[in-house]
């Protein structure tokens, strides 16, 4: 979910796109969840305890650690456990870390994903625009974590940049999803986007 002058996009499975005007709707009726705060990154490490206190000031009630990498999968999932109810955290492995995909990853990841603080997988998807890892790879681990999405049946939070013809490609595979999805980078429009 992006924020800005706009409105904020909220998805529902099975339904149409809402955007909510931000000047007229009264948040008191929505339960705001940030889903894009990288809590494992080491800048945040002297001060989380101030940082999840200034969120819930402002009316945040929960946070979602999207994940990159096994790595920050296993750090975001040890974080929820020290904060429950405020901290969740994704498992999956970010195009640009596509490259580093071995073959124990997926059971890892599902080993991650089974946890109740973990709420979705991804940050996954395609990114064309920066070249940290090859498409053919990038394709590859990305409906990797589509089937974990869809094993698993929980949420998978997706990622695409300058790839937009094989993402829909590789989502109409998959079709139907029947899980929820967060698009957390996307470049291409609205109307493809709904």
């Amino acid at each position: 979910m992006h924020t800005d002058t706009k409105g904020i996009m909220a998805f529902q499975p099975n339904s149409t796109v809402k955007v909510l005007d931000p000047i007229r709707e009264n948040y008191d009726n929505y339960l705001l969840i940030d889903v894009g705060s990288n809590m494992v990154n080491k800048k945040f490490s002297r001060d989380l305890e101030s940082v999840l206190q200034r969120a819930k000031d402002s009316g945040v009630q929960k946070i979602i650690v999207p994940c990159t990498s096994l790595r920050t999968s296993k750090e975001a999932l040890h974080l929820a456990r020290i904060y429950p109810g405020a901290l969740y955290s994704t498992a999956g492995i970010h195009p640009h870390e596509a490259k580093s995909w071995e073959d124990n990853y997926y059971d890892e990841l599902r080993d991650i994903a089974k946890n109740p603080e973990c709420v979705a997988i991804g940050i996954c998807g395609l990114d064309y625009n920066k070249d940290f890892s090859s498409p053919d790879i990038q394709r590859k681990v990305f409906e990797l974590q589509i089937s974990l999405a869809k094993e698993i049946k929980k949420p998978i939070m997706l990622h695409q940049k300058g790839a937009h013809e094989d993402f829909l490609r590789i989502i109409k595979t998959h079709l139907p999803l029947e899980l929820p999805a967060i698009l957390h980078s996307f470049t291409g429009s609205f109307e493809e986007a709904t």
